[in-house]
Order: structure tokens, then C-alpha cells, then sequence
């Protein structure tokens, strides 16, 4: 671990860090700062990574009328520093605002700030809908090139001008949303290829 800078200790950690799942778009509903901070605290301590935060400034910027609710906005700046070589550092910056009717706005700013500098920072993926992360994960898992050989079999005729795609290609194309059988997901295949056979009965 010793001999790894900055770097790539902190690549290391985007490496292991798992997809954070927002609860809803509402207000309040979105990643929380204990899911993040449960999941890398201990990739920071694996991986030899010290985290320091600090405050450089703090302005009351208003409240809301009728209410007693004040607005305090922050900046803040995060070092991730590699603890075998203290000199190697990254810095990451936030702005952030608190609201709150008592004596909490300061520090819902300091939270936020470090939940956003931390998500940022580390590339954390989140998201409000685990099937669209779902589809995304998919498109990148193609059919393999035995796959669309089984696939082409049914996809391809000889016309005037030469081979070109079939009707029950264009079919495909139409159903799975792609242009090219290359871009079809290898969850797909099996339902693809029942397509195939049953166009040519």
C-alpha cells in the first residue's frame, strides 16, 4: 500500500465504491449523508486516505418570510490526503446551504457540503430509479460475436445489391431500439433469437 501516491489510492476507492440509490425526488429524499459515509469510511481507511474538511467561509444569506427559518450558506474545501506521504493531496471545494428554524442551518450546510465533495469527488454513482441503471448496465453488455453469427443466419438476405438486412432484422431493430445487431444486449439474445425462428416457420 505504501508505495501507491495519491492517485491511485483514490482510483482504488472509485473502484470499490457501490451504486448509492436515491430514495425519491422529493426534498430530503435523496442520498443521505450516513449511506455515503457508511460505505467509504472504511474504503478511506483501507486505502490509506486521510479526510480533512474545512470551513473558509459562512454567511447568513436570509430567512424565509412568515417563518422562522434561516439560510445559511457555506464554502468548503476538502483535502484527501495519502497518509504514508502527508504532501500528496487533492483538494475538492462546495458550496452549500443549511435551512433551519433553530440552531442546526450552519451545520446541515457543513453536511451537505461533505455528502457533495465526497459524491463528486469519488465518482459515486446514484440514481432515483434502479431499473434505469439497470437498462444502462445492459447496453454495455452486448452479445458476443457467436451470438450474432446464431442471429445473422436470420437477419441478413441477398437483395439487388447485395446482402442486406430482412425484414425480420428490421423487425429486431424496431423492437430492442438499435440499428446494428452489434448493439443488442446479451440479455436479449434468447428473446431475439425465438423471434428469428418463429419469422421463419
Amino acid at each position: 500500500m505504501s508505495d501507491k501516491n495519491v492517485y491511485q489510492r483514490i482510483n482504488q476507492v472509485m473502484k470499490d465504491c457501490d451504486y448509492l440509490q436515491k430514495k425519491g425526488s422529493q426534498q430530503g429524499k435523496g442520498v443521505k449523508y450516513d449511506d455515503v459515509m457508511a460505505m467509504i469510511r472504511q474504503l478511506l481507511i483501507d486505502n490509506g486516505l486521510v479526510m480533512v474538511v474545512r470551513q473558509t467561509k459562512m454567511e447568513l444569506i436570509g430567512g424565509l418570510d412568515g417563518k422562522n427559518q434561516k439560510v445559511y450558506q457555506g464554502h468548503y474545501e476538502m483535502d484527501i490526503i495519502n497518509m504514508d506521504a502527508p504532501s500528496e493531496v487533492v483538494t475538492h471545494t462546495a458550496f452549500a446551504q443549511g435551512m433551519d428554524g433553530g440552531d442546526k442551518a450552519a451545520g446541515k450546510a457543513h453536511t451537505y457540503a461533505v455528502k457533495i465533495m465526497l459524491v463528486k469527488g469519488f465518482g459515486i454513482e446514484t440514481g432515483e430509479d434502479e431499473e434505469s441503471r439497470a437498462e444502462k448496465i445492459d447496453k454495455k453488455n452486448l452479445i458476443s460475436s457467436e451470438q450474432y453469427e446464431d442471429l445473422v443466419k436470420y437477419c441478413v438476405v441477398q437483395g439487388a445489391d447485395g446482402a442486406e438486412w430482412s425484414k425480420t432484422a428490421l423487425k429486431l431493430f424496431n423492437a430492442y431500439h438499435i440499428t446494428d445487431l452489434n448493439h443488442l444486449p446479451a440479455s436479449k439474445f434468447e428473446g431475439a433469437l425465438e423471434r428469428c425462428k418463429k419469422a421463419a416457420k
